[in-house]
């Protein structure tokens, strides 16, 4: 019970990280020099997370052609998401949403929340598994997923504001609904996938998971290079992943 408390709390954090990037958007607003920055950012850790951790765990557990297998199950799942649906992460996709900025919200909800809700449930799997997974990858990916979440909701705060920028408020209510389905995901994680013979998957599971941040990740990046200079992005993207592994030494001092 303890540890699912603790993935609880860290799916709250996540949340309020999210909530902080809405309202920054909302009220202050953001070059987007300083959102290529974070985005950057979060796609070193997202990768960070992927290769030092998830993998590296999976290793001890399951096969090479399996663990190949769920990381490119999940990889072109984002990636068909992405390309059928809707851009799977506001964030990531931040370089083409200037395409969305003059249409009506109604225009694009139904897609923004089919496709932005299965990104947002595979978070609230990972923090719901990554406990019985392995500590070290537990703490690494909750900070990479709160560290992924501030510039989500801020990018998320802005496309919804884009179609109503006087309307602040219901902008970051509307991030913040769109936001609760790492809660579901969690639940789904917590009290599904944990609570019956799923479990046993749980490496292939978080592996899927790792290859949807790959996506991420490097459609981040590759989106950013349109607009920016690629030292600086690559200079913040290896600053996430410094902080993904800065976390391995705070976990084994402790």
């Amino acid at each position: 019970m303890r540890p699912m408390i603790g993935t609880l709390l860290q799916t709250f954090i996540a949340l309020f990280s999210a909530a902080a990037g809405a309202i920054l958007a909302a009220f202050l607003g953001v070059s987007h020099r300083n959102l290529c920055a974070l985005i950057s950012f979060a796609a070193g850790a997202l990768l960070a997370v992927t290769f030092g951790d998830i993998i590296p765990e999976a290793l001890t557990q399951v096969s090479l052609p399996a663990i190949a297998f769920a990381l490119v199950s999940g990889y072109l799942l984002f990636s068909i998401i992405g390309k059928y649906v809707f851009h799977v992460c506001p964030a990531c996709a931040a370089s083409h949403f200037d395409e969305h900025s003059g249409e009506n919200f109604n225009q694009i909800a139904v897609m923004l929340g089919i496709a932005f809700g299965i990104h947002s449930v595979m978070d609230g799997i990972a923090l719901a598994l990554g406990e019985e997974f392995a500590k070290t990858a537990n703490l690494s990916i909750f900070l990479t997923i709160t560290i992924h979440k501030f510039p989500e909701g801020l990018a998320l705060c802005a496309l919804l504001l884009g179609s109503a920028p006087e309307k602040k408020i219901r902008a970051i209510f509307l991030a913040l609904a769109f936001e609760t389905s790492t809660l579901a995901g969690w639940l789904l994680g917590a009290f599904v996938i944990r609570g019956s013979e799923i479990n046993r998957w749980f490496p292939l599971i978080l592996l899927h998971i790792g290859g949807g941040f790959i996506y991420l990740a490097f459609h981040a990046i590759l989106g950013e290079r349109k607009k920016h200079s690629s030292k600086r992005i690559m200079a913040w993207c290896l600053a996430g992943i410094l902080i993904i592994w800065a976390s391995h030494f705070l976990h084994f001092g402790s």
